[in-house]
């Protein structure tokens, strides 16, 4: 598995001067490095938040889906990118969840009960390691011109770190409330593509039959790949 590769960077950045407004407080307990300017290009896409905006809110980037709670976008976002022949065409298909005030009110709740604002980045937590495989999760949280940037390798696999614990526990009934799998299965069930990836994580491939919308199909993806070369 690779590390979710929307967010990650081996290099440390200058925010301000990669697309976040110098009025923004980047809070001391936030990970600068793994935020990319590339970031603001995908949440642009998704049609989420902006931290440049003056709305405040909390939000998950998993390689499983996008999570936001704000005051007009209260929603859990799925997308691929299209996979053909081993390559990404450019397409994107995406599909929104929007998620009753029930919900909210429960992962609001949860997110207190667990303290989950008070856990800094993994990189100032004693004895949390990184691998080159794994699962990231990041979280933002803005109030204000405060803005929070946290993320998270691996939760599951730091042993007897109470935080990691915390980090898990959140993720996983966070999962429940929202009913995951149930829209997971709902949003595969059109994605239009024979092969796609998720957020550059996994790769799926579509059972193929030789049929005449199939083989229009693969006309069509050769000559898109042609342009793109």
């Amino acid at each position: 598995m690779k590390i979710l590769t929307l967010i990650l960077s081996l290099i440390t950045i200058n925010l301000f001067g990669q697309g976040l407004s110098n009025k923004i407080q980047i809070t001391a307990d936030s990970d600068t490095a793994s935020w990319a300017s590339s970031y603001l290009a995908n949440i642009e896409k998704l049609n989420l938040t902006n931290p440049n905006s003056d709305t405040d809110f909390f939000r998950i980037i998993s390689p499983k889906y996008f999570l936001e709670l704000s005051r007009g976008s209260n929603r859990v976002v799925f997308y691929v990118h299209e996979i053909w022949e081993g390559r990404q065409t450019g397409q994107t298909y995406i599909k929104s969840f929007d998620l009753p005030p029930n919900q909210v009110i429960k992962i609001k709740l949860l997110f207190d009960s667990l303290k989950i604002n008070r856990i800094p980045s993994d990189k100032y937590i004693t004895g949390w390691t990184r691998g080159l495989d794994g699962i990231t999760y990041v979280f933002e949280n803005k109030k204000r011109d405060a803005y929070s940037f946290k993320s998270y390798w691996t939760p599951s696999s730091q042993k007897d770190l109470k935080e990691a614990k915390d980090i898990s526990a959140f993720i996983n009934q966070l999962d429940e409330i929202i009913d995951y799998s149930h829209k997971r299965k709902l949003f595969e069930g059109e994605i239009p593509f024979y092969g796609w990836t998720y957020n550059g994580f996994t790769t799926e491939i579509r059972a193929i039959s030789n049929t005449k919308a199939y083989r229009k199909y693969k006309r069509l993806k050769k000559r898109q790949l042609k342009n793109l070369d």
